[in-house]
């Protein structure tokens, strides 16, 4: 009786030790569990080749992996991790694997290793491997795992280019959705590096991590479920000069390690209309501009966004003095949602996968000729220009007709394709909207090719309609009849003039 007495009081007394140390962990990683263990990247030889042998290749799950965008979840060995055991998710942990992508997933695999991560990645081209559900607490940072989410990136600390612009992309994807997922704030407190944690006798991701575009990346992203964007006036766009040579460019990389096909030259003194900028990303701004007159036209993937350098350009405009205000955005047929003063427009609980967006310009604008197809995930932006209407003024909402200003298809002034004339206009053949003098031959292709009737008394009889077949009135068949009646008169008098001579 004495003995389970003192069992009970032992009981009772370990108890709120162990509560304790749970509220330690769930508080942060300066709780001390020195019996968790963490990657130390001892693999043994097989599992440090690029390629794994015969018989190691990870087979995936049938089971769904928790991030969309994973490629499979192919799970740790029970043994590697503790099932149920994230008390919270208070920190997302960038680690380097020391090794490679398909390595150390099948090492996770081995119930030798001892070790785990939530998810592995692929350097070249970002593709992501979950082996560790988020309810679980995988075994990669010590004391810390209770509170933490692991990604292994592969590669070596000590060989910078195994840092890829597709790992930071893709790296800052995911962490945006555990950050949205798991409401973890968007700071360098909470986004942190293996070796920054209490107790860690690592150095990875190391010095040649670039923490600055990493979490530019991920603050850039649109959060989980949204779909935001600006609406322009094409006829308010602004204007760019680059001060100095330089590039626009696909990606955020220096510009040395882009080939051609990746950046575009801009000479300095070039000038161009854009649509939209985005804030500073580590000196660089996102530009949005049209495809055929903008700066890198021809270029693939290039031709209506890229990276400029925010220092070789002159300053951008405000979003206000560009926008299409109070225009109505349709999402996929049917959610609509109104643009404010600067253009701007967001959608929520928008879910994951292709969209399409229609903009109605309602009396100001015309409509967007086509519905614009967007990708969400986790979320997404798009920049969409508005041609402004013909009419009174040159659609600056005054309603009044403002001397020397023009408006797509206003008298006077230029036509553009899909724009057309204003009714009682024509494009000529200057791509000037003119009167319409109903002349003859001013048929619906004059309205945006020229018009050969009116006012205009030259006849171009090379042109294929003086020899037109169908049902429109020749012109040159009636001038030849013309012509061999009035041989023929000659003719006859002639001859007459002859007889009386005779006679």
């Amino acid at each position: 009786m004495a003995s389970v007495q003192i069992k009970h009081l032992m009981l009772l007394l370990i108890a709120p030790l162990s509560i304790a140390a749970v509220t330690g962990l769930a508080a942060g990683p300066n709780a001390v569990d020195t019996h968790e263990p963490h990657d130390d990247h001892a693999r043994p030889d097989p599992y440090n080749l690029p390629t794994l042998p015969e018989g190691l290749t990870p087979i995936p799950s049938e089971a769904p992996a928790e991030y969309p965008l994973a490629v499979a979840f192919i799970p740790a060995d029970p043994s590697n991790y503790t099932a149920g055991g994230l008390v919270s998710h208070d920190y997302i942990v960038v680690h380097t694997m020391q090794g490679y992508y398909a390595g150390s997933i099948g090492w996770f695999q081995n119930p030798a290793a001892n070790v785990s991560a939530h998810f592995c990645m692929q350097s070249d081209d970002g593709e992501i491997t979950q082996m560790v559900y988020l309810s679980d607490r995988a075994w990669h940072v010590g004391n810390s795992n209770a509170v933490s989410i692991g990604i292994e990136h592969e590669g070596f600390i000590d060989e910078p280019a195994w840092y890829t612009w597709q790992t930071y992309r893709s790296s800052a994807q995911l962490a945006r959705w555990l950050a949205d997922e798991y409401q973890i704030p968007l700071t360098r407190e909470r986004i942190v590096a293996h070796s920054e944690l209490p107790n860690q006798s690592h150095t990875d991701p190391g010095i040649h991590w670039n923490w600055d575009l990493y979490m530019a990346l991920i603050t850039d992203l649109v959060s989980e479920g949204e779909l935001e964007g600006w609406v322009v006036d094409r006829g308010k766009t602004c204007t760019l000069t680059a001060t100095s040579d330089t590039w626009i460019k696909k990606t955020l990389e220096a510009s040395d390690d882009l080939s051609d096909t990746d950046k575009c030259f801009v000479a300095a003194g070039t000038q161009f209309e854009y649509l939209h900028a985005s804030g500073e990303l580590v000196g660089h701004r996102r530009l949005d501009y049209d495809a055929v007159d903008g700066p890198c036209a021809g270029f693939i993937d290039l031709d209506t966004q890229g990276y400029m350098f925010a220092g070789h350009f002159s300053a951008t405009c405000d979003d206000a003095s560009m926008g299409a205000a109070g225009v109505t955005v349709v999402l996929d047929g049917g959610a609509q949602v109104v643009t404010d003063a600067t253009g701007y427009f967001s959608f929520v609980d928008v879910g994951p996968g292709p969209h399409s967006v229609d903009v109605m310009g309602g009396a100001t604008y015309f409509d967007t000729l086509e519905p614009v197809d967007v990708d969400v995930y986790p979320g997404a932006r798009v920049v969409i220009g508005l041609d402004p209407q013909g009419g009174p003024g040159d659609g600056d909402g005054d309603g009044e007709a403002d001397a020397g200003e023009c408006w797509v298809g206003g008298e006077n002034c230029p036509c553009t394709d899909g724009g057309g004339c204003d009714p009682g206009l024509v494009c000529d053949a200057t791509h000037t909207c003119v009167p319409d003098q109903g002349g003859e031959g001013d048929t619906g292709a004059s309205e945006t090719h020229g018009s050969a009737g009116g006012g205009d008394d030259t006849v171009d009889y090379l042109a294929s309609e003086s020899c037109s077949v169908t049902g429109e009135q020749p012109r040159g068949a009636p001038l030849g009849f013309a012509m061999f009646g009035l041989f023929g008169l000659f003719g006859l008098l002639g001859l007459r003039a002859l007889e009386r001579r005779r006679r």
